[in-house]
């Protein structure tokens, strides 16, 4: 097919499709697994719950969305609740055997029912009572589903919810010993922890909390929530000193790169391997691979923007200065100034 020149939003909507299965997703994968069976296997017992905390554009969000993609449409179909000919993106969107809900900022128990029942599809879920709101999310998730064939009751139909951005549970402010105020991330009321266990005490279903690591207070405040902790999920920063971890982020930054030619937004290849790109890219990033997918679409633009066949040192360095600083992704441009206390591993 003859290459030509993408607009800016074919640009956006190719990395808005990547999906780059690197090491660490099989983990979660199998982690969310193990908690709609456990939760299968104990349908009238109290229920727990799976932390999934780590800094932002680390791929929590991508990790799940992918779980929901593969594994959980293959169910749904499997299942009978959707045809096989249906478009698996909209299995995805409509199924319910697994939520994955975004809360609200100034999360309060209302809004966090209301939240809930519009990932369930409820016509009206702001509307009523916090109270009435959480009944009627009770009776939801208590429910059951009919085989399509038979109409046999096949036990509940949703097995597991994801509460994502959980550090919306906080809207209080403190001071700084500099006099400027920031976000509390303790909160001095536990009524939605108390709630989240009462949840899990009735033996609804599974859940998992995700959000960033400063918000893991909010479960920590509640001794009788973190008794129901039933795993971890580690997603933190790859460390550029780890051999492991830095064989994870070059084959990610390798893969990412291949994409611009699969989807033809550049006709050459992009090579990361030349020079010392990949070790500056961590530090750019700080080993987060969301913030690697970020700089090198804005560095896409760049290219374009000088007729270029593919990404070149230049483009990153620029990408830095325009994407990644203004966004608070770092805080100095590693191609420009060489990157800081960085430890060497052999990545290749």
């Amino acid at each position: 097919m003859k290459y030509k020149k993408p607009g800016r939003a074919k640009v956006i909507a190719a990395f808005e499709h990547m999906r780059i299965k690197h090491p660490r997703i099989p983990d979660v994968h199998a982690k969310l697994d193990d908690a709609r069976e456990a939760g299968r296997l104990t349908p009238r017992s109290p229920k727990r719950y799976i932390e999934f905390f780590a800094p932002s554009h680390s791929g929590k969000s991508m990790a799940i969305r992918t779980y929901i993609e593969d594994t959980v449409v293959d169910e749904a179909i499997g299942r009978g609740l959707f045809p096989a000919d249906m478009d698996r993106g909209e299995i995805a969107e409509k199924q319910k055997l697994v939520l994955h809900v975004t809360l609200s900022p100034k999360a309060s128990v209302r809004s966090m029912a209301a939240d809930i029942l519009r990932a369930l599809g409820d016509k009206k879920p702001d509307t009523g009572s916090g109270p009435i709101l959480l009944r009627r999310v009770y009776e939801y998730l208590a429910g059951t589903y009919k085989d399509p064939a038979t109409g046999k009751e096949i036990g509940r139909q949703t097995e597991l919810v994801i509460l994502d951005e959980i550090q919306h549970l906080s809207a209080s402010k403190t001071e700084r010993p500099d006099g400027k105020l920031e976000k509390s991330h303790r909160i001095t009321s536990t009524e939605v922890t108390d709630t989240l266990k009462t949840m899990m005490i009735r033996g609804l279903v599974p859940m998992v909390f995700v959000g960033i690591p400063a918000a893991r207070e909010h479960l920590a405040i509640d001794v009788q929530l973190t008794n129901r902790e039933m795993d971890k999920i580690d997603f933190s920063p790859l460390r550029w000193s780890d051999e492991d971890d830095a064989a994870i982020f070059l084959e990610y930054c390798l893969e990412a790169a291949g994409w611009l030619t699969k989807y033809q937004l550049l006709p050459e290849e992009t090579d990361l391997l030349e020079g010392d790109i990949i070790e500056k890219l961590w530090a750019a990033s700080n080993g987060c691979i969301g913030i690697v997918s970020r700089i090198l679409e804005q560095a896409v633009f760049h290219a374009l923007d000088r007729n270029a066949g593919r990404v070149e040192y230049e483009d990153l360095q620029k990408a830095v200065d325009t994407r990644a600083i203004p966004n608070n992704m770092c805080t100095y441009n590693p191609f420009a100034e060489g990157a800081r206390s960085v430890e060497l591993a052999e990545v290749a």
